[in-house]
């Protein structure tokens, strides 16, 4: 009975948490497009208001992600949704407290006194988590807690900012790099790049290749701008299935090669191209090396999952076991793990 309060407790508490984040960003006008509560196995989802919740079997936190930044006075926006969440861990806890303290509710709840102490350190622990400036691995991806995304916004400039968010320094070619603003620092095109990535999660691939084609298309672009763009492009195919666009996604796979085939997430999406477009050989000997230590966990995973669809086409069956069970370790893409689980019928 103990273990199901505290499962209840931590559930509830969680969903309260990323609740808050929700109404914040209402309030002032954002969309939340998307939350997720707890880890491991999905549940339950449903829709509210255009988001989707989805609640997950562990109590073990959250995300919530919000589209369609306005500059105009982001920076207090955004912290009062960062910060909305602790506030209600806050209120939890003073709650918590209080009904341990006053008397009337003592005697009611003298049976579960040892519960009470731990829901107080419960919301403790949280409201000192997330306001702690770190950066965690949620849902196989790095994000920031609130207390660190609270402190990019005080420390970076607008430019800066959506610059994180956006993922963009995985695709730096070189230490000089790093000085060169992403996309001249041009908040007109770093703002299209965000409401691509919303329309991602929304699955309008129509939309998403309708403003990211318009800006690949750009003189003032330098060759890691190009990448940045290039690869989601053929992300379209490789992580939502959208097969119709192969040939283009071929096409793009190959120029971003082309410009930079040193990168190994470069390297990594065009050998998953290949091994769409049938050339299984090909595409597993480029992956090959990005399923080692020290890659990324988000390249690792992905060429697993392919190189155990190469196998399966191949004929090397004894093979796709050990490379989906090294994806499902690393959990950085459960979605193109699935596909290809489905794909070859090898499920483990």
């Amino acid at each position: 009975m103990e273990l199901l309060l505290i499962y209840i407790w931590a559930y509830f508490s969680i969903s309260c948490h990323e609740m808050g984040h929700f109404m914040a960003a209402k309030m002032i006008g954002f969309n939340p497009y998307s939350v997720k509560i707890g880890t491991g196995k999905r549940i339950i989802y449903f829709k509210l208001s255009n988001c989707i919740i989805e609640f997950y079997i562990l109590p073990s936190g959250g995300i919530t992600y919000i589209s369609n930044l306005n500059l105009h006075k982001i920076k207090p926006k955004l912290i009062f949704i960062y910060l909305a969440g602790t506030m209600i861990n806050c209120l939890l806890f003073i709650l918590v407290i209080s009904i341990y303290n006053l008397s009337i509710f003592h005697h009611i709840f003298i049976k579960y006194l040892d519960i009470l102490e731990f829901f107080i350190g419960f919301e403790l622990f949280l409201i000192i988590n997330n306001l702690l400036p770190l950066e965690l691995t949620k849902y196989g991806q790095k994000h920031s807690t609130d207390g660190k995304q609270v402190l990019d916004v005080l420390t970076k400039t607008n430019e800066q900012f959506i610059q994180k968010k956006l993922g963009l320094t995985r695709y730096t070619i070189n230490k000089n790099d790093s000085l060169i603003g992403f996309f001249n620092n041009d908040l007109k095109i770093l703002q299209m790049l965000y409401e691509a990535q919303v329309e991602f999660e929304k699955r309008n691939f129509s939309r998403v290749i309708e403003l990211l084609e318009a800006i690949v298309i750009k003189d003032c672009l330098i060759v890691r701008d190009k990448l940045y763009i290039l690869d989601i492009l053929v992300s379209i195919v490789i992580e939502h299935e959208q097969i119709q666009y192969l040939q283009k996604a071929d096409t793009w796979s190959a120029q971003a090669l082309a410009l930079a085939g040193d990168i190994k997430t470069i390297q990594g999406s065009r050998g998953a191209i290949l091994i769409e477009l049938g050339r299984y050989s090909e595409g597993k000997q480029m992956l090959l090396p990005l399923t080692k230590a020290g890659n990324d966990f988000i390249d690792i995973a992905c060429s697993c999952c392919y190189i155990a669809k190469a196998d399966y086409f191949l004929g090397n069956e004894n093979q796709v076991k050990d490379w989906l069970k090294k994806a499902k370790q690393v959990g950085a893409a459960p979605r193109i793990l699935l596909r290809i689980q489905k794909e070859i019928n090898y499920f483990i």
